[in-house]
């Protein structure tokens, strides 16, 4: 009986200690040592001398091995592009059975990636925490462009006609590039990054606190491709494209019309084992054949309700975008804990546009009846704006002892911004006349008014910053930073104007300093991922003006000088939840900031077109915001599906707003330019909400198939006050957005994206909608692979139109100026883009194989 009872109980104590041996967890995230983002579906290899398990990582590159028997194990941790990472004497026992290896940092590796060949398809959109990121690669219809034609091809992003961007349609977002921000303004800087170079480009619509906490649309991160081959690396593009049949000369002007682009640009860089060396060079012309019609009319007679009615019909608007950017660095590995990398960018643009319409001039009602005083005129109009720009980065980075990190940045930059507008207007008692006098070269014309200006504003920015991070021994951590941002622009406008009763020349001076401090504090608790964090931010900001007597558009002459300082906290949160592998919950929300931009500051008279004056407003004061997110993030097999409400809320919101210059509403103002036209501006007049969802679905049809879809439905109200009318419009606003990829062959790639947005209420009227297709053909020789050639169509089905309504009432509700304009682009046009790629190195590496479909689920 006592044998059977020890037999009993060793058996038990055997069977308890065996389950106890089971019961280890060894856990960790897998991070990018540079860019310290978290690396998704990472390979992991657990191995002892009895036990081998194998995991990859998860999509915020968090990973764990259970039931992990006692033992001393290692782990070997590999993903493509980056050096394969090896930790020893991991033990698992009775007393430790819950091992935390915390963040382990992956390093970029020194193998060519051109070597590694990758076999299937991965996901177009990856969501974080605290982003959604997108790869380039995947927008073929972009190569041989801009980062503007990359970001146009995204969810929520929409860039018009004339290279502004928008998110969530706002242009108000900071760009940064490869992590740092820059006082370039965002549309100018995205036409100066080669859509060639461009790696993955992160959308965060909800900044932590360690970003600035300027800009209502987010920020906008482009991470260009690093060359991490060993040698020397070479790669060379090419760009040629048009739409001949498109081509002809305007009658008028005799200006060639035509959608002729071209371009090309190398980059080369030479790696050893600590050091870099890395420069490259792109050059990009793009010419855009397009046309302008509309009407608009500005009440000269309340009483009576007669309009000023100004008319133009079918006028062709060309545009240029020519664009050629340098760029050179280097990085040292000081040592295994220090790297220090200096960095210089160039960039040259020249964009502008004309204007060759005729205008029907007359007084009539609304409905053009009872016409009187008719005349036609003739307006050549030229918009040629220059930039040149230097940025200056040197980045310090240092690994202390007990998992901390310290970071030290600075930036310096330089802008020299010019305009220049020539804008005459002829005008002629019959439209007869007007094609007479083409063959005179205008010497009949009736009369011929002269308005041109010039503007310099350069630029001059600093930065500085310094984070601390420290990493604590349960895989959560703390940060901690410093930044300093200044900013000076000391700009002189010239306008001659043969009808104005004053002087207009203007210059102002305006210094702009922000000082920053953060704290944040992320880490995990079970299944809960999250980020807090709270950024302080001081404005130090000063204009000087040298005209006081200048255009009193709000009622009142400018003073000297305008200060404002201001003190602000922005909090943030972010938080992720694993409801089980497959589905995901994430929740965020933060406090934003939007500081004018100096070209809605500066009090300087710009005459856009005939009908059109457009000045700043130097009283313009922040827009503060909120920004709540809730996301649901769903896995199904190979695919991925992301659903998310937001709710964005702006207080003190600027709108673009118009009045007029006639002398029953605004005497002072027709005093000083004698014209019945339009005058716009920018001013604070009220709050504006978004609230809504957004949808993206990444599906992996097959092994050579995947579709990426992006649609967004949303409520956008405005509520204000403009030139003492009541504005309360909104509207029910949806896009759509799709990219599909074929992989053909090992050779052939197709790709078809198209994208669909509706219409949208402004302050003052409305936006129309607005459709666009394009495709790509790519082909890469299997047995040439350094090859790479891609034939693209773009607006392919002709539907690059847009269409713009405006309307302005006066406290009586009157209405005071109308205008409807519609911009037409000649579509389809075609381009070839060739790119050749080679790395020279001493010692030839063996090539490695993947299967994609393991890495990325």
């Amino acid at each position: 009986m006592l044998k059977k009872i020890l037999l009993v109980l060793s058996v038990s104590i055997f069977t308890v200690l065996g389950i106890e041996a089971q019961n280890g967890t060894v856990s960790g995230s897998i991070v990018d040592a540079t860019s310290k983002e978290n690396i998704p579906f990472a390979t992991l290899v657990l191995k002892s001398s009895k036990t081998t398990k194998g995991v990859s990582s998860d999509f915020d590159g968090n990973f764990i091995f259970e039931k992990i028997p006692a033992g001393n194990y290692q782990l070997k941790i590999s993903y493509i592009g980056f050096t394969d990472k090896v930790i020893e004497n991991i033990n698992v026992s009775k007393n430790k059975p819950t091992i935390s290896l915390g963040k382990i940092l992956l390093a970029v590796g020194t193998e060519a990636l051109k070597e590694v060949e990758i076999t299937g398809v991965n996901k177009t959109q990856v969501t974080k925490i605290d982003r959604k990121s997108y790869k380039a690669s995947d927008f073929a219809t972009a190569k041989g462009g801009t980062a503007s034609d990359v970001l146009n091809k995204l969810p929520s992003v929409n860039v018009a006609s004339d290279g502004k961007v928008s998110v969530r349609g706002t242009e108000d977002f900071m760009v940064y590039l490869n992590g740092k921000p820059t006082n370039i303004e965002p549309s100018v800087l995205l036409a100066q990054i080669a859509s060639n170079n461009i790696d993955k480009v992160d959308i965060i619509s909800v900044p932590t606190a360690r970003y600035d906490a300027q800009g209502k649309g987010g920020i906008v991160n482009i991470t260009t491709k690093k060359n991490v081959a060993s040698g020397l690396s070479v790669s060379v593009n090419g760009l040629l494209g048009g739409a001949p049949w498109n081509n002809l000369t305007d009658v008028y002007s005799k200006h060639d019309l035509k959608d002729d682009r071209y371009g090309g640009g190398f980059n080369l860089s030479y790696g050893t084992e600590n050091v870099v060396l890395y420069g490259g060079f792109n050059y990009n012309m793009k010419n855009v054949n397009g046309r302008r019609s509309g009407e608009a009319r500005v009440l000269t007679t309340p009483g009576i309700g007669e309009f000023f009615h100004m008319n133009a019909k079918n006028g062709e608007r060309p545009e240029w975008y020519e664009n050629y950017s340098a760029n050179a660095g280097i990085d040292f590995n000081l040592s295994d804990t220090k790297q220090l990398s200096l960095s210089y960018f160039y960039g040259n643009r020249n964009e502008g546009r004309a204007a060759y319409y005729i205008y029907n001039t007359f007084f009539a009602t609304a409905d053009q009846s009872g016409k009187h005083t008719e005349r036609f005129m003739y307006n050549p109009n030229v918009d040629n704006r220059d930039g040149k720009y230097n940025t200056f980065n040197v980045d310090y980075t240092s690994k202390l002892e007990n998992n901390a990190t310290f970071k030290m940045a600075a930036a310096y930059e330089t802008s020299k911004l010019s305009r220049e507008l020539n804008n005459k207007n002829y005008f002629y008692t019959s439209r007869e006349d007007v094609d007479n006098d083409v063959v005179n070269n205008y010497a009949n014309a009736y009369q011929a008014n002269d308005y041109s200006l010039s503007d310099e504003t350069p630029l001059k920015g600093a930065r500085f910053a310094t984070d601390y991070e420290k990493e604590f021994d349960n895989g959560n951590s703390f940060g901690t930073g410093l930044q300093v941002q200044y900013t000076n622009i000391d700009g002189d406008f010239k306008f001659n104007n043969d009808l104005v009763t004053k002087d207009l020349d203007n210059s102002i001076d305006l210094t702009r300093t922000v000082y920053a401090a953060y704290v944040d504090y992320s880490g995990k608790a079970g299944d809960l991922s999250y980020i807090f964090g709270v950024r302080a931010e001081y404005q130090d900001q000063s204009m000087d003006i040298a005209r006081t007597d200048y255009v009193p558009i709000f009622g009142s002459n400018l003073q000297s000088n305008y200060s404002q300082n201001d003190f602000d906290l922005f909090p943030s949160a972010h938080l992720s939840y694993k409801l089980n592998d497959n589905n995901k919950l994430t929740l965020a929300g933060s406090r934003r900031i939007n500081r004018a931009s100096v070209t809605k500051l500066a009090p300087f008279l710009y005459r856009r077109h005939f009908e059109v004056y457009v000045v700043g407003d130097p009283e313009l004061e922040a827009e503060y915001l909120n920004n709540v997110e809730l996301s649901f993030n769903k896995s199904v097999g190979k695919h991925t599906f992301n659903l998310t409400g937001f709710y964005r809320g702006t207080d003190n919101t600027v709108f673009r707003v118009n009045t007029v210059t006639t002398q029953v509403e605004n005497a002072p103002l027709y005093n000083i330019l004698g014209e019945d036209v339009l005058i716009r501006s920018y001013t604070n007049a009220g709050n504006s909400t978004s609230l809504g969802a957004e949808f993206d679905a990444n599906i992996m049809v097959n092994s050579f198939a995947k579709l990426f879809v992006g649609a967004s439905l949303y409520n956008y109200q405005i509520d204000g006050e403009v030139f003492g009318y009541d504005v309360d419009q909104n509207s029910t606003n949806w896009s759509v957005k799709g990219n599909v990829v074929f992989t053909l062959s090992d050779e052939f790639k197709f790709n078809y994206d198209f994208s669909r947005k509706s219409n949208t209420v402004t302050s003052q009227g409305q936006n129309d909608a607005f459709s666009v297709s394009n495709v790509a053909l790519n082909y890469q020789p299997k047995d040439a692979k350094e090859w790479n050639f891609s034939f693209r169509g773009l607006d392919i089905f002709a539907q690059n139109d847009q269409g713009l309504d405006t309307n302005a009432f006066n406290a009586v509700n009157d209405q005071i100026f109308y205008q409807e304009t519609l911009y037409e682009r000649m579509g389809p046009v075609f381009e070839l883009g060739v790119t050749y790629s080679f790395n020279a190195k001493g010692k030839k590496k063996k090539s490695k194989s993947f299967q994609a479909n393991k890495h990325f689920k």
